[in-house]
């Protein structure tokens, strides 16, 4: 497994975050049962499945970090809005996207399937298309959700543990 690290500024529309957007290159060498029984033992239970790819227009929340496994298939994605990273993710693949990264559906296989969680205790009730008039306050409430004590696959030591409290050391 390598994981990808993706840095994104704020554009004025979405905020994207001081927490860089992970991608682990397959992360997943298991069935779908035993990575969503992995992720629920790190306090990332699944919330979501879809065949239907990320939602087709830029978007982000405020309010939850998101994890994405691919368990089949590909899609191209758009991360952190129009002037972002345009990454394709295949079966294997997990992305967890910081609270206030942008994310868009560019494209699928038809045989997509995806899994999606939030750490324990977060959902999202913030969705959002990026208007500029709202943009200081989601901003500011996307920087203020707290780093996961866990890694949704490898638990407290994992990478998304290790590089995002090294970034958020280094930020305050």
């Amino acid at each position: 497994m390598t994981v990808e690290t993706h840095y994104l500024k704020g554009n004025g529309r979405i905020p994207n975050s001081r927490l860089p957007l992970l991608i682990y290159r397959g992360a997943v060498q298991v069935g779908v049962a035993e990575m969503e029984e992995q992720i629920r033992r790190n306090d990332w239970p699944p919330e979501w499945h879809s065949s239907f790819g990320m939602y087709p227009r830029h978007h982000f929340h405020s309010d939850a970090h998101e994890l994405i496994a691919v368990t089949r298939g590909t899609m191209v994605g758009l991360f952190g809005g129009h002037d972002g990273v345009r990454a394709t993710v295949t079966a294997g693949d997990v992305i967890v996207i910081p609270a206030g990264v942008g994310h868009f559906g560019e494209s699928i296989t038809e045989d997509l399937r995806l899994t999606g969680a939030f750490p324990a205790g977060y959902a999202i009730h913030d969705f959002r298309l990026g208007y500029p008039d709202e943009y200081a306050r989601v901003a500011d409430r996307a920087q203020r959700v707290p780093i996961p004590a866990n890694d949704p696959l490898h638990g407290p030591k994992g990478p998304l543990v290790e590089i995002w409290s090294s970034v958020h050391s280094r930020n305050n």
